[in-house]
């Protein structure tokens, strides 16, 4: 079974430690991603690697409102949105209630970007996951 290994180096500002991300990608289970973080001291960040479009690749910080986009459309349906959203003395208009849920969604993305993994694959942040 063959086994391909990318590392994504990730340098926050102020000289502050960065966040070294290693992909592990099965050849014989293509869907299967393994992410494992560790921390680092960085001096000068890594040279950028374009990533091709089928490529699992970690979310910086300064694109946080376009993967919590993702995330807003993807549960805007969701059970669990209404029930913040839809209680019985709320007043707000069907946009300001999407307003608050997309704030909500940059909230805990950003927070994810800041304190933990955010991944997207595909041009147009097609699919997000936060770790």
């Amino acid at each position: 079974m063959a086994t391909t290994l990318a590392s994504i180096s990730i340098y926050e500002q102020n000289s502050k430690p960065a966040m070294k991300h290693t992909i592990l990608k099965s050849a014989m289970q293509p869907s299967t991603i393994n992410v494992a973080a560790t921390s680092t001291t960085a001096t000068s960040p890594a040279p950028a690697v374009k990533a091709s479009v089928d490529d699992v690749r970690v979310v910086g910080i300064h694109e946080y409102k376009e993967a919590a986009m993702c995330l807003a459309d993807a549960f805007k349906d969701d059970h669990t949105t209404h029930y913040f959203l839809n209680t019985p003395d709320s007043t707000l208009t069907d946009d300001q209630k999407w307003d608050i849920h997309v704030n909500m969604m940059e909230y805990i993305t950003y927070a994810h970007c800041m304190k933990g993994l955010v991944t997207t694959i595909g041009p147009n942040y097609d699919a997000v996951a936060l770790w």
